[in-house]
């Protein structure tokens, strides 16, 4: 899997961006050829829907964006896929974990948090965008069209201000919550991102990224966590879900990898077999004919 981040930072003759602090201001302007990818991300990103329509998804949820939606992405992986042959515009602006925390403490005298709203697992929050928020987009938007850069002051200041709109706005609680248990609590702890990237196909070095550690100190952490090393616990988790899969789905076996978090179908069958003990279509077809012979 790609890191998008990396890729839009080491293209941009390709992809124009800009930068204040931590954060990236990219338009993205989606190629017509375009159809299905996976990648992740080491920082959470604000997605605003210029033109077009896409489905983003997690292994366990989908959401379509449609024109004129904002949408708060937590880091890990993504599948997105085009939905319709129109073209697809967004402006992104990634920002990582800490820059977050410090916003939130900074501004700890305003009322942002209702304590009794629940805290979401999903891993796309709807924001609801006001006029205000509206301006914001067309003001940064102005600064693609042209050949000035922006002053970083000045687009932090802006940043901000998108910020305390969507915080101090009552309809967006459910990203409020998710971002203030982020400031004051471990709710973003090693456990929690991997079991939400598990069924991705990321190799440890990246994992270690996601997690903010060395890969040496996220040996350690993660053997301290699970009681197991990294790479035996994400084969383990992600046979478990090809087995389910294979059991309670119609699914296609090359798909089924994927979902996974399998690199190839070889290195699937091969460990699929050893867990087993028979090949994944046999194992398939094992299940299909108890389900019968019960039913």
């Amino acid at each position: 899997m790609t890191n998008f981040y990396d890729y839009v930072k080491s293209h941009p003759e390709q992809l124009r961006q800009f930068c204040c602090r931590e954060i990236l201001f990219l338009k993205l302007d989606c190629p017509p050829e375009f159809v299905k990818g996976e990648n992740w991300n080491n920082y959470n990103i604000f997605v605003h829907v210029l033109t077009g329509g896409k489905r983003m998804s997690s292994r366990e949820k989908s959401w379509l964006l449609a024109e004129g939606s904002t949408v708060f992405v937590k880091k890990g992986g993504l599948t997105v896929e085009r939905v319709s042959g129109d073209p697809f515009c967004v402006l992104m602006f990634f920002v990582p974990d800490e820059y977050l925390r410090s916003f939130i403490l900074e501004n700890s005298g305003l009322n942002f948090i209702s304590n009794s709203y629940p805290l979401s697992t999903d891993r796309l929050l709807l924001v609801h965008c006001t006029p205000v928020m509206t301006a914001f987009y067309q003001s940064i938007l102005s600064y693609f069209s042209t050949n000035t850069r922006p002053a970083e002051n000045l687009l932090e200041l802006k940043f901000k201000e998108l910020l305390l709109n969507i915080l101090t706005n009552e309809e967006n609680n459910e990203l409020t919550n998710y971002l203030y248990k982020l400031a004051y609590s471990d709710l973003d702890d090693l456990q929690t991102i991997m079991e939400n990237n598990c069924y991705y196909n990321m190799q440890l070095n990246e994992y270690a990224r996601l997690c903010h550690r060395s890969l040496s100190s996220y040996k350690r952490s993660f053997y301290n966590t699970f009681g197991i090393s990294p790479g035996k616990w994400l084969l383990d988790k992600r046979l478990s879900r090809a087995a389910f899969l294979l059991s309670h789905s119609d699914n296609p076996i090359v798909d089924i990898v994927n979902e996974s978090g399998f690199k190839n179908i070889s290195h699937f069958n091969k460990a699929f077999k050893k867990q087993f003990g028979s090949a994944p279509l046999q194992y398939r077809k094992q299940k299909a004919a108890l389900v019968n012979y019960t039913a």
